[in-house]
């Protein structure tokens, strides 16, 4: 799937033109089957919102929520007891209604290994009827090394995936244009661990809005992926471009 649904750049190209912008859920729904729930990172949905996502999307979709900020990069984990309830209730919601995929916690990019304990003990304490990702950016992480073996084996004895973000093909080359520019200085260049330490590998892959360039990565993913898949995991797969036009058509040739 694509980070959003409501591009109304897609009206006329991916969708038919004469699409409703009110109905764009439910025209997306019809060619993804996943999509990253980034709204929630901002805020939490009244339940009704919750409900009407449900009504416009079919049977086998997964919305994908991303823990909000209040929790990761306010409370940095810690006395976030009635946010993460507020949180859970979107999440029961959803799971209700069988459209609850993998939720993401992506970490501030200053929360380094040593705050490594925090992490466990907020994990620990979710609960455990649901599908975790956690999006590690501070390169402490990636150290090759006992801090990278702890969080590991942490997350691994939790059942819990580490979100793989794959900004390379991004970054492969000069910016094209502005909006590469600008996606450029904001998006981080996190190292890249093809790991599956879980049953949901969770792939985001930013790619350019040159198409043709992209090429080269998909192919270095598309194994990896149907190795996962050979294996009975089940991953989410996402990508973004730096004008979001381009990203189901970056989707379809992966697919």
């Amino acid at each position: 799937g694509c980070p959003v649904w409501s591009c109304r750049d897609w009206i006329g190209t991916v969708f038919d033109k004469q699409t409703d912008p009110g109905n764009l859920l439910r025209e997306y729904a019809k060619r993804f089957n996943a999509v990253e729930g980034n709204s929630t990172f901002y805020a939490i949905p009244p339940a009704a919102t919750v409900e009407k996502w449900m009504a416009e999307s079919g049977d086998g979709f997964r919305f994908c929520p991303k823990f909000p900020k209040s929790i990761s990069h306010d409370r940095r984990l810690v006395q976030a007891e009635n946010e993460t309830s507020e949180f859970i209730k979107t999440l029961e919601t959803l799971q209700h209604g069988d459209r609850l995929g993998t939720s993401f916690l992506q970490l501030p990019p200053s929360f380094n290994a040593h705050s490594i304990d925090a992490l466990e003990n907020y994990l620990k304490a979710l609960p455990k009827e649901f599908k975790y990702a956690v999006e590690p950016r501070h390169i402490t992480w990636y150290d090759n090394g006992d801090n990278e073996r702890q969080l590991d084996e942490m997350l691994q004895n939790l059942g819990i995936d580490k979100v793989i973000f794959d900004s390379r093909p991004l970054f492969a080359s000069e910016a094209k244009d502005q909006d590469e520019s600008d996606a450029q200085s904001r998006k981080p260049q996190t190292p890249v661990r093809k790991v599956a330490l879980a049953t949901h590998p969770f792939l985001r892959l930013v790619g350019s809005n040159d198409l043709d360039a992209n090429e080269i990565w998909i192919k270095e993913w598309a194994p990896i992926i149907n190795k996962w898949i050979l294996e009975n995991k089940r991953p989410y797969i996402f990508l973004h471009c730096p004008n979001e036009a381009y990203a189901p058509y970056f989707a379809r040739r992966l697919h």
